[in-house]
């Protein structure tokens, strides 16, 4: 896009300058098709740069010889172009190919003016358009490159450290997970295997009741343990890098080197082709004091901008005019880019206004628009080197604040995983100890009528008390169906419909351990706290969710009590997390609905 506008205003400024020359005119447009070899200027920066310079010198001398009343002057769309190219070359070039930038825009202005200018202004004018269209564009680009590569090793640096927080987040987590299981181990675990231990020897089912109501009072202990508020350190803040200040400093020797060459040049300028009107010692001191605010540029660019500019006036008025001068273009244009790569952004626009003020009072403007061009360009330079500076330091300052949170990084991962426990705890062991307690009761009262049936429940107790250990210490149960089986043979009068869960597609793994969950959860709060309750779980597909109900009836045995509602609140987080919604609330009738909204993935979608 950026090559197909230099050709359309190449073709653009044929028109305008040379409508009145046919053959001219045809000549300009076809050279202005050239400009099209910008589209390579990142994959082969050099090939740009060297078809331009040498085109540009070839159609100039062709120009001067078939046309030499139309005169040998090239557009200024070629000469924005090459600086574009010696730019790109900076940018995207390697190795010493990078000097070409400066030395092919040299070639092509000194055959250029060799044949129009002689004496100072032919010098003037060599180094004027070779600063400005070759030394400097490269230079920026160069400076842009060496950002650039310096935001890749911080991004690197940044993966590093982000890899190492994600091993020391795991290494605490392990530990973590080490520490609740030594403690959970002889309190629930062994307890719990104890007890599907002593139904299979046929114990005294009133014991196994007790043991279990003992062990759930263990379990929402441990819950509210692992549930408890932990500290967890505030990330460090880090005071925003100031990138200006470092760049400003960076820039320092610099511009006292600009200044000081800019002072020369001016001196001597002034002394040997400009018409003084005061004495030279007068210009030689008068240039040191024009050059002097522009060696502090680096300090306070605004302030020394607007001494320059008034330094400036007085030189034009008091010594010598700078019109047309080289060193009073150098002065504004090293303005121009120094207050764009060493200010906000707000400011340097009021710095620009201020060089062009400057450039128009100060040093004079035969051509006010192209000087404003030019003024915009090296603006726009500084901008550039500004942008990059800014992105380097907030990327580093990203990383020092992303190294300072190393400790709360580990310390959220332990809280997660503590919580992750505690859902495990309140859901897995919770439940079978649940379907024990009740169990053991139903086997005490038929002990002595029904003994065979005890020895049912005796042989379900059991396997109850084993299904919640292997949830705990394998994970990821999802067999609803076994659920429902085994909260059946709690006594819950239950009915259900799943013909959803599995049909047309699977769900991924991570949905369907959520519905379990969910599932889990609702019929363990209706043997808890809705007893003698009938219960209704319903799972269906709803274009690409999956909807989980469950509703019991009004409880009709003694001992109902509302729950605390802690494990709903904690499966709403999990389920928010993964992008779904959960509601409860009370029924009309006296009983109560649970309902998830669950994102289905399909099994093949999921990646696992």
């Amino acid at each position: 896009m950026v090559a197909a506008g230099f050709v359309l205003a190449g073709l653009a400024e044929a028109v305008a300058m040379h409508r009145s020359t046919p053959g001219l005119l045809v000549f300009t447009a076809c050279g202005a098709l050239v400009l099209g070899v910008l589209a390579l200027r990142r994959s082969r920066p050099l090939l740009p740069i060297c078809v331009l310079a040498a085109f540009a010198v070839l159609g100039t001398t062709a120009q001067s010889v078939l046309w030499p009343d139309e005169g040998g002057g090239g557009g200024g769309v070629w000469i924005f172009a090459l600086m574009y190219a010696a730019y790109s070359l900076g940018a995207h070039g390697r190795g010493r190919l990078v000097m070409l930038g400066g030395l092919l825009p040299l070639l092509v202005v000194v055959t250029i003016d060799l044949l129009t200018m002689s004496g100072w202004a032919l010098v003037s004018g060599v180094l004027f358009v070779t600063t400005f269209a070759g030394v400097l564009p490269t230079t920026v680009g160069r400076l842009v490159r060496m950002r650039r590569d310096h935001l890749v090793s911080l991004e690197g640096e940044r993966e590093l450290i982000v890899r190492e927080q994600q091993i020391q987040s795991k290494d605490a987590v392990l530990a973590e997970r080490l520490r609740a299981t030594e403690r959970l181990q002889p309190a629930l675990l062994d307890g719990l295997r104890e007890i599907a231990n002593r139904a299979d020897a046929g114990a005294d089912p009133a014991a196994i009741e007790h043991d279990a109501r003992r062990l759930l009072s263990r379990t929402r202990e441990e819950v509210v343990a692992l549930t408890a508020p932990v500290h967890v350190p505030d990330p460090v803040v880090l005071p925003t890098g100031e990138y200006l200040l470092e760049a400003r400093l960076q820039a320092q020797r610099w511009a006292v080197l600009a200044a000081g060459g800019i002072g020369a040049g001016l001196a001597l300028e002034s002394t040997t082709a400009l018409p003084l009107t005061a004495p030279p010692w007068a210009a030689v001191v008068a240039s040191a004091v024009l050059a002097l605010p522009l060696a502090l540029v680096w300090w306070r660019p605004v302030p020394a901008l607007v001494a320059t500019g008034c330094a400036a006036v007085a030189f034009s008025r008091l010594v010598a005019p700078l019109d047309g001068s080289l060193s009073g273009s150098a002065v504004t244009l090293l303005a121009a880019f120094a207050v764009g790569a060493l200010c906000s952004r707000r400011t340097a626009c009021i710095g620009l206004l201020l060089c062009w003020l400057g450039q128009l009072f100060g040093v004079g403007a035969a051509d006010p628009f192209g000087e404003a061009v030019i003024i915009l360009v090296c603006w726009l330079g500084g901008l550039a080197v500004h942008e990059a500076n800014k992105l380097v330091e907030e990327s580093r300052h990203n990383n020092r604040l992303l190294a300072g949170q190393e400790s709360a990084a580990r310390q959220r991962a332990v809280v997660d995983e503590r919580l992750r426990l505690a859902r495990e705890v309140h859901d897995q062991i919770g439940h079978s100890l649940t379907v024990v307690a009740l169990q053991a009761g139903a086997a005490r009262r038929m002990s002595t009528t029904e003994p065979q049936r005890a020895q049912e429940v005796m042989a379900t107790i059991a396997r109850a008390a084993r299904d919640g250990l292997t949830a705990m210490t394998d994970g990821g149960a999802t067999d609803v169906t076994a659920l429902l089986d085994r909260t059946r043979a709690a006594g819950l009068r239950l009915s259900a419909e799943l013909a959803d869960l599995d049909a047309p597609e699977p769900l991924d793994p991570q949905t369907r351990e959520l519905a379990y969950r969910i599932v889990q959860e609702g019929l363990t709060n209706v043997l808890r706290h809705a007893r003698g309750a009938d219960a209704t779980v319903t799972v269906r597909r709803q274009a690409d969710a999956v909807c989980v109900t469950l509703r019991n009836g009004t409880p009709t045995c003694a001992g109902a009590n509302p729950g605390s509602g802690r494990g709903l609140t904690g499966l709403r987080e999990r389920v928010l997390a993964r992008g779904g919604e959960l509601t409860w609330t009370s029924r009309s009738d006296g009983g109560f609905e649970v309902r998830a909204l669950l994102p289905a993935l399909a099994l093949e979608q999921s990646g696992r």
